[in-house]
């Protein structure tokens, strides 16, 4: 298995880890009960997933230095 080159400048590599980071404070909202409107980070963890997902179908130009756009 070989990672892709410059993984660390993907947009959707930060998404992934956005929507991580959303998905873990929703899981501990409970404790902040009433700060946040309910379904906040839910609905926040959702829109950067299918960001991710969108991003993962768009080259890269970060990415890609060496290549040019077809």
């Amino acid at each position: 298995m070989k990672l892709v080159p410059k993984w660390y400048l993907s947009w959707s590599f930060w998404l992934m880890v956005l929507t991580s980071i959303l998905g873990a404070i929703e899981v501990a909202l409970p404790l902040f009960n009433g700060v946040f409107p309910p379904k906040t980070f839910a609905i926040a963890s959702m829109i950067t997933g299918i960001a991710a997902a969108v991003a993962r179908t768009i080259q890269q130009k970060s990415m890609h230095d060496e290549d040019k756009p077809e």
